[in-house]
């Protein structure tokens, strides 16, 4: 009896021990710095000018522009009602009913997509059939080419996994059709519209809530319009000044156009919608108590979202690759996981995700760097090797971690990537002027 005595006595010191730590736990909440970056995260995104999401949303059909507000209006009603009942459906969007489809047709060809860099090749290879496929499309296009009125994109739809993306693969159409002006002899015109459109892209890119349309528009300021630009170029005579139009496309960028904040605010609260989905989330009920404080995954998931900013943060300036965390620390080392150890468990699953976005919005400044380049350097006398003509570009074309250099066979301009997933480097071709002796001789 007295060794039972002693257990019970154990075990009850135990309890009260661990019933102590929850408590402090609970009541201590996040840490400083979870809470630092959680109220970071939900401070509002400034964005100025017009939302381009409605005319996205609607981009598939033929809305006239005086409905397209009440369109999209009435559409994010809808999916929130449905949202709140678990009953989104799969595709939806009221203007299917009521406009016409422009959904691509006359397939003959393929168009560029996002891909700028052989796109007037491959224009050229078949004009006839690309000029039809153009003109099969022309009001679609008309559409897409209409966002460069816009300023920024700022996220409407319900945050729940099952609610339909507006149509994203539409948006490179454009391409093809400047390819085809340019290779039609509208050369001018078609340099024009290729640097409207990726001065929108820059600007709605880096002003943008959301991941998805912050990656869609490095692609497209990049791959797409940039790499078509730096071919069109090449065509082009070099005492033939550039339209007025392609100032702000090839304007050195600055070292927030290379941030990612914005977008992982929107992405912060996107994912705080999306764990109501979870289980975990769902149960209200004892156990869940304990093992769940919902403030105390917010915090952690804020942090986990802003380690990545914030590393960016700190090299932007320099260009310098940002030094990420290796992970979180282990769960059973953070006094508040005791009364969170579920949010804990949920938040670490996030790890590293983030990292990979960071380093391509960073190498979206270099690449425009690489594109400002080629458009100084037709504009420059031949003095020297172009080795010596690219020192004394401008500073502001440079980056104080890493050169633009002449590939190996001399014929392409190339900076390093620090998101390598697609090549250790990217490229854009030099002009046949600019292209030395020795390059052509080889």
């Amino acid at each position: 009896m007295r060794w039972l005595k002693r257990l019970g006595l154990g075990v009850l010191v135990v309890v009260l021990v661990l019933a102590a730590l929850w408590t402090w736990s609970r009541l201590r909440g996040p840490t400083p710095e979870q809470r630092a970056a959680l109220a970071r995260w939900e401070a509002p995104n400034a964005f100025a000018g017009r939302n381009a999401f409605d005319a996205v949303w609607v981009l598939r059909y033929d809305v006239p522009d005086a409905d397209v507000a009440s369109v999209a209006d009435a559409d994010m009603k809808a999916l929130a009602e449905a949202s709140r009942q678990r009953k989104v459906p799969a595709s939806f969007t009221s203007a299917a009913a009521r406009y016409p489809d422009l959904n691509p047709r006359g397939r003959d060809v393929q168009p560029c997509g996002f891909n700028g860099l052989d796109c007037l090749e491959k224009v050229d290879a078949a004009l006839d059939e690309h000029a039809a496929l153009v003109r099969a499309n022309a009001r679609l296009i008309q559409r897409v080419e209409a966002l460069s009125a816009y300023d920024h994109h700022a996220w409407r739809l319900p945050p729940d996994p099952n609610v339909p993306a507006p149509s994203f693969s539409l948006l490179g159409w454009p391409l093809t059709a400047h390819a085809v002006r340019f290779a039609k002899g509208d050369q001018l015109d078609a340099v024009a519209a290729t640097c409207r459109d990726l001065a929108a892209w820059r600007r709605i890119g880096v002003q943008s809530d959301t991941l998805i349309m912050r990656m869609m528009g490095i692609a497209l300021t990049t791959d797409g319009y940039g790499a078509l630009l730096a071919r069109m170029m090449a065509h082009l005579p070099r005492d033939m000044p550039l339209p007025s139009r392609c100032r702000a496309a090839l304007a050195a960028p600055i070292a927030a156009e290379g941030s990612i904040c914005p977008a992982m605010r929107g992405e912060l609260a996107w994912s705080m919608g999306i764990a109501e989905w979870m289980p975990e989330m769902r149960e209200h009920n004892a156990w869940s108590w304990l093992v769940l404080d919902r403030e105390g995954y917010r915090a952690i998931v804020a942090e986990q979202m802003f380690a990545p900013c914030a590393a960016q943060s700190l090299t932007l300036q320099t260009d310098q690759r940002p030094s990420f965390s290796t992970g979180p620390v282990p769960i059973w080392r953070r006094f508040e996981c005791i009364a969170n150890s579920a949010g804990c468990i949920l938040g670490d699953t996030i790890g590293t995700a983030y990292d990979l976005y960071a380093l391509r919005a960073q190498d979206q400044n270099a690449r425009l760097q690489v594109l400002a380049t080629l458009a100084w350097l037709r504009e420059q006398p031949d003095t020297g090797t172009l080795a010596e003509r690219l020192a004394r570009r401008p500073e502001d074309l440079r980056s104080p971690a890493r050169d633009i250099t002449v590939t190996a066979d001399g014929r392409s301009l190339e900076i390093p990537q620090y998101d390598t997933s697609r090549g250790a480097t990217w490229s854009l071709p030099l002009p046949p002027y600019l292209v030395e002796s020795t390059a052509t001789s080889d």
